[in-house]
């Protein structure tokens, strides 16, 4: 099975199954994950490598969600899949392809080494580099056919110095202020593109800065890249893609969506806003789950972890896992985090370290080193989200996926 960008088959020893795996919330890590014949107290999860971490992936989400979001904007307009950092922290390659099963016919990365990851796992479908290429890069890029952003007179020139075939979208700032031209600049940049015979204006696009939040706002955006695409077509450019939308912007502006929708976090299953009820059949791609190494008692008044900010009000039991912000566990959660232990949700304990937290397991019977925990998932009745530890975090649930570490092994169903 593909762990990360290598390949890792975890084989576990046949007596050392954890605890505490029921039904769908436990991996199957190579034979762990089911409950053994004769439950072994204090069973660690041991495989050939060792792991006390895991991301499970759901392939068949990911292609269920892009389907979902084609159908919605309908047979005139593609969709291009973001897999841009590691594919949202669920696997680029893996999500490229289910996303490109479910319908996405472009996908869109952020660097050059992004999109050569894609094109070395045998991907074939267009590919556009949405952020900056740098000089280096060039070569690797036009070899792989990579589709690539211009926003500025450098950016055409390097372009340019390739004297080949290069598929090359255009960027106009209508706000965001990060990467693009301004409108006049952009529809100059194009239409010298356009006029190249080694350059393919392949497409024209922008990117919106608020369109989960401020909609008049995000109409100006759209009315000014519109304006300067009208501008483009009457100066003589033809046969080339306009984009502007977003996961919130395809969902919220029908008229956004035109002839391609970039659809990041709706393609792993999580609404750009926790309250939105868009495409209710959605489903959430990604599972994230460690083990119990260590239960204690600590009697009242006794503190747990760095800065001894957990006090016990009583005498409590408290659960270490093997999950830290070494592992994307971002350390703000401590006071506000919850993980699941035995379909129970339980607070945090205190400071998160690099490598391990602790848990109040007090309201949980029976907790021992080896039960399954749950970070992002469903375990029973309980369910926690992406949201629930982005809000424990004070960020995004972009940064909470994004943040899941390379110790964290994905496994891929």
């Amino acid at each position: 099975m593909p762990f990360c960008g290598h390949q890792w088959t975890p084989q576990t020893l046949a007596s050392h199954v954890p605890r505490g795996s029921r039904g769908p919330a436990g991996p199957d890590l190579g034979g762990l994950g089911r409950e053994p014949s004769a439950p072994t107290r204090g069973a660690s999860l041991l495989t050939e490598q060792g792991a006390t971490k895991w991301a499970d992936v759901d392939t068949s989400a990911i292609t269920h969600n892009t389907n979902l979001i084609k159908q919605l904007v309908g047979p005139k307009t593609a969709v291009m899949a973001v897999v841009k950092a590691n594919g949202y922290g669920h696997g680029a390659v893996p999500a490229a392809r289910a996303a490109l099963k479910g319908g996405a016919t472009w996908l869109g990365v952020s660097s050059v080494p992004e999109g050569i990851e894609l094109r070395k796992a045998g991907i074939p479908e267009p590919i556009l580099n949405l952020g900056y290429t740098p000089v280096a890069a060039l070569s690797a890029a036009v070899a792989a056919k990579l589709s690539l952003t211009v926003y500025d007179q450098e950016g055409l020139g390097l372009v340019k110095t390739a004297a080949t075939d290069i598929g090359v979208h255009v960027k106009l700032d209508s706000g965001m202020h990060r990467l693009g031209a301004a409108p006049d600049e952009a529809v100059r940049l194009a239409m010298e593109v356009h006029a190249d015979p080694d350059l393919r204006l392949e497409g024209f696009w922008t990117h919106f800065a608020d369109a989960d939040g401020d909609a008049a706002f995000t109409k100006e955006q759209l009315r000014i890249f519109l304006d300067a695409r009208a501008a483009l077509v009457r100066g003589g450019a033809t046969n080339f893609l306009s984009h502007t939308a977003n996961s919130p912007g395809l969902l919220r502006f029908p008229e956004a969506r035109l002839d391609l929708v970039r659809a990041g976090l709706l393609i792993y299953g999580v609404r750009p806003e926790r309250h939105w009820d868009d495409l209710p059949t959605l489903r959430p791609a990604l599972t994230w789950q460690t083990i119990v190494t260590h239960v204690m008692t600590v009697p009242a008044g006794a503190s747990v972890g760095y800065g001894r900010r957990f006090r016990a009000p009583a005498p409590a039991r408290v659960a270490t896992i093997a999950l830290g912000y070494g592992d994307g566990l971002h350390r703000r959660a401590s006071e506000g985090g919850e993980a699941i232990v035995r379909g129970i949700a339980v607070p945090l304990a205190g400071t998160i370290s690099m490598d391990q937290a602790a848990l109040d397991v007090t309201n949980v019977r029976d907790v021992a080193p080896g039960d399954v925990v749950t970070v992002i998932g469903q375990d029973g009745e309980a369910t926690l989200t992406a949201y629930d530890l982005a809000e424990a975090s004070g960020t995004i649930s972009y940064e909470v996926l994004c943040a899941i570490s390379a110790r964290v092994a994905r496994r891929y169903t």
